[in-house]
């Protein structure tokens, strides 16, 4: 099963997810520092929609937003 919505093609999506410590310069610390970087994975939010074309009944997997825009 793929994790594409079928109406607009929005997939998965690698993000960093950035961990620091430390007080702020500003809060009168010395700076965060950077202590791990971790590469993520988000995927689309795919809900299963029932859609009648031509007479013919679709099951297909789109994301919310989309599905919003049909109902």
């Amino acid at each position: 099963m793929s994790k594409v919505c079928e109406m607009c093609g929005k997939g998965p999506v690698v993000v960093n997810s950035v961990v620091r410590r430390g007080k702020a310069r500003a809060a009168g610390g010395v700076g965060r520092k950077v202590t791990g970087v971790t590469k993520t994975r988000q995927v689309p939010n795919l809900q299963p929609l029932t859609v009648t074309r031509g007479g013919i009944s679709l099951r297909v997997r789109v994301c919310t937003k989309c599905r919003r825009s049909l109902i």
